[in-house]
């Protein structure tokens, strides 16, 4: 679920990419009445997705890990 607000969310630009069937404009705001489409798909002009590091991503667990500095915080 994370995963799919932060995709959805941060890849779409609501006045290009939201659409929906009977759609229509009242008092200024956007509206449909049938279902709703959001394209959130990669846009050449978004960043490239980011690349994990596995020696960085055992540091950072080594935190989480009991005896930690930050055991027990998540």
């Amino acid at each position: 679920m994370r995963n799919y607000l932060w995709v959805t969310y941060t890849r779409c630009n609501p006045s290009h990419d939201m659409h929906g069937i009977d759609a229509f404009v009242q008092h200024k705001h956007w509206g449909c009445n049938g279902p709703l489409v959001i394209d959130a798909r990669i846009k050449p002009h978004h960043a490239p997705p980011v690349q994990t590091d596995s020696t960085v991503e055992k540091q950072i667990d080594r935190l989480f890990a009991k005896g930690g500095s930050l055991h027990g915080i998540c």
